[in-house]
């Protein structure tokens, strides 16, 4: 953009008469700018304006958390090696690299991919199967004392109809597995009142009936939970979810885990309440999270963890934590392959990297209803670039 265009566009801006078309050309331009790190006399005279125009963008204003409004934009930008926004998909991205990195080129555009949405399966304890996008809203689904129907959200609920007391014996009669794909997420309220957000490629397993001695859930890949209370008349009865090498115990409470098989961690946060969390066989080790609290357990190559794993703890922006269910990808320090494997799971494709994977760092949200072609341009803006092959994408550099 010439300066004359660029003179004209802050003129405007001051009087408030900008469209929206130009507003985005105006923050594309300054964070064009501001990645040049051009130091010359007439970008000093447009700094002035320029930073009365970053003050009051809506990038700026999402990312005030990260960016201290005082900073001037000189010392912005030798912090931030860029920065950089897409008005239309109504979130912001600031990018950092650990190396400098010259202006990023546009590359061609990508056949476009249409982001995930409500689709899941779901296993009856007798072995039937329920394609869940395909039922109606309001279809009611009776399996014994169970009944099943799809809410107007897109959520599936299992009402218990004169549920009697139940045996040991019959609550073994079988398990029910709700698992999203690729491009997939979900919601179900549990028999008890529990209500569970899946995430894309996820499971949850849970008996079709929850027994009097305790409620056991197992869970792959990422879920949200906000657990119900359940008694037995004054016996608190326990709510525990298997995620891979550990059992968690609530007590009333929300968290988040991820288990993702192809992460190196797994990570269980707490939002609201209290849980304790055990190692298979290593109850020695167990540890009870504070809300805002974050374990991970580092994955080894054995299906149970060894006696020298531990679970390190540490507090962590929760929102950021739990965005997914939100609508929002967000990051905080994510590294490019991690990002990517994220995309993968949404858009459901493929990611290849050619050569070495280069140490970026990610900072910033972004909603998780953009197509992804509108991703992979923001991502090429701050230097990442990618060709695909069907369905694959090929990180290039």
């Amino acid at each position: 953009m010439e300066r004359d265009q660029a003179k004209e566009l802050l003129r405007k801006y001051r009087e408030g008469t900008l469209t929206e078309q130009e507003k985005a050309i105006l923050e594309s331009w300054y964070l064009n700018v501001a990645r040049s790190q051009d130091q010359s006399s007439d970008f000093a005279a447009l700094e002035e304006n320029l930073n009365s125009v970053w003050q009051s963008l809506p990038l700026h204003q999402s990312a005030v958390k990260k960016l201290p409004v005082s900073r001037p934009l000189t010392r912005w930008i030798s912090i931030a090696a860029s920065v950089l926004m897409v008005c239309s998909v109504g979130g912001f991205w600031l990018y950092k690299s650990r190396q400098a990195k010259p202006v990023a080129r546009i590359a061609p555009p990508h056949t476009d991919v249409a982001p995930g949405d409500n689709r899941a399966l779901l296993t009856l304890s007798d072995g039937s199967k329920i394609i869940l996008n395909d039922t109606k809203t309001g279809e009611r689904i009776q399996r014994g004392h169970a009944s099943i129907v799809k809410t107007r959200e897109g959520q599936i609920v299992f009402d218990l109809q004169g549920l009697p007391k139940t045996s040991e014996k019959e609550t073994r009669q079988g398990y029910n597995t709700l698992s999203t794909p690729k491009a997939g997420h979900y919601q179900v309220k549990l028999p008890d009142g529990t209500q569970v957000w899946l995430n894309a490629v996820s499971t949850l397993r849970f008996p079709a009936v929850f027994n009097r001695k305790e409620r056991l859930v197992e869970v792959t890949g990422e879920a949200y939970f906000e657990v119900a209370k359940m008694t037995d008349g004054k016996n608190r009865i326990p709510f525990k979810v298997v995620a891979g090498q550990q059992t968690i115990e609530v007590l009333g409470t929300q968290f988040n885990i991820n288990s993702y098989r192809d992460e190196n961690a797994i990570k269980t946060t707490l939002v609201e309440g209290r849980i304790q969390i055990n190692l298979s066989g290593q109850p020695k080790k167990g540890v009870i999270l504070q809300p805002g609290q974050q374990a991970q357990l580092a994955k080894g190559g054995q299906e149970r963890p060894s006696e020298s794993a531990e679970l390190r703890v540490q507090q962590v922006d929760v929102e950021g934590v739990v965005s997914w269910k939100n609508g929002y990808f967000r990051f905080d320090q994510t590294t490019l392959p991690e990002l990517m494997r994220q995309i993968a799971r949404w858009y459901d494709v493929e990611v290849r990297f050619e050569g070495p994977i280069k140490e970026y760092e990610f900072v910033g949200q972004i909603e998780r209803s953009a197509n992804l072609s509108k991703v992979l341009k923001i991502l090429e803006l701050g230097g990442v670039h990618f060709r695909t092959e069907g369905k694959t994408i090929i990180v290039t550099e």
